[in-house]
């Protein structure tokens, strides 16, 4: 003769078995933050090979893959302004196997183009900065005497000058309109799908100027071709002695400092971001990485996540009031 449970005991045991699934899937949550790695991880790039960007991504996925035992793999997803790569990691799943390596566009491209498809705030989990570096404003070896003289020319014939961007809406679009805002000058924009076609043009000496980071155009400094005539950094570099600040020149506005960071979509595991930001700095504190950050003009650093956070937020508003001062939106 079968007997009926009790009601009382009944509510009880289908209450400890409710909270016993709970307590089983929280901890198989649980467990791939505590293992991971367990497979190789994807380092997103969202610019072609050769970049500033996807040299330091190469110099950090070994070292990096060696200290979390999982091989470090950079993924070059270029296009739309780095949105396709910056996009791809922003709906990726958050569990630590898919990363991006950011730089200071991921804030710019939100600023200026309301439609961008990413949130930069909201989208990912900041992990850290891994390195800062000025922009530098560059021209033709032999076009000009220095930035003084680059003006004066400016000056003197109004909208003659080209100046290349690496394209319409990004940090180097910015900066020239700054520039020309700050020292009262009209320059020809000429916008490039990315940095290196821009460069190789100012190089060939199709366009009078460009800026970019010391990463990109190092070998043409290196062999003459380029002379750096100023930099946004807020004082003179020992690398660069010789290279005036554009706020000695009078154009305070155009001091900033490019970043380059590691993040990861929205959601990733705290235990994941702890564990990554740890082995990240202990890559940031050998020698040898740092000794090749500098040849390219890269301070090397080793940020935190909370302060990665509020440069996100703070750059976010400074390029959005840059581009409201230059007159630049992408709507």
């Amino acid at each position: 003769m079968l007997r009926t449970m009790p009601a009382a005991r009944r509510l009880f045991v289908q209450s400890t078995l409710a909270i016993t699934g709970l307590l089983a899937a929280a901890a198989a949550c649980a467990q791939p933050a505590t293992d991971w790695p367990t497979r190789p991880i994807e380092l997103v790039v969202p610019y072609p090979a050769g970049g500033s960007s996807d040299v330091l991504g190469r110099l950090l996925a070994k070292p990096l893959g060696e200290i979390l035992g999982q091989p470090v793999v950079v993924l070059n997803k270029s296009g739309a302004a780095t949105a396709i790569g910056t996009t791809f990691v922003a709906r990726a799943a958050p569990d630590g196997y898919t990363l991006l390596l950011a730089d200071s566009p991921l804030v710019v491209n939100a600023a200026v183009n309301p439609a961008v498809t990413y949130d930069p705030i909201k989208d990912f989990a900041p992990v850290g900065i891994i390195g800062t570096s000025p922009s530098f404003l560059y021209a033709p070896a032999g076009r000009v005497k220095d930035l003084d003289d680059f003006i004066a020319q400016a000056k003197a014939h109004p909208g003659r000058l080209k100046a290349a961007s690496a394209g319409a809406g990004t940090s180097t679009h910015l900066l020239l309109e700054l520039m020309q805002h700050e020292a009262g000058i009209s320059l020809n924009h000429i916008p490039y799908r990315g940095s290196a076609p821009a460069l190789t043009d100012t190089v060939a000496g199709i366009v009078d100027g460009s800026f970019s980071t010391y990463a990109s155009a190092q070998p043409f400094v290196a062999s003459g071709k380029l002379q750096v005539l100023a930099m946004t950094a807020p004082q003179r570099l020992p690398a660069f002695p010789g290279v005036p600040t554009f706020a000695e020149a009078g154009m305070p506005g155009l001091t900033f400092l490019t970043w380059w960071g590691i993040l990861g979509p929205d959601g990733l595991p705290q235990p994941i971001v702890d564990k990554l930001q740890q082995a990240l700095a202990q890559v940031m504190k050998d020698p040898a990485i740092g000794e090749q950050f500098v040849r390219l003009s890269v301070v090397a650093q080793a940020g935190e996540p909370q302060a990665f956070a509020q440069t996100l937020q703070r750059d976010l508003q400074r390029w959005r009031d840059i581009a409201r001062t230059a007159g630049v939106s992408m709507q």
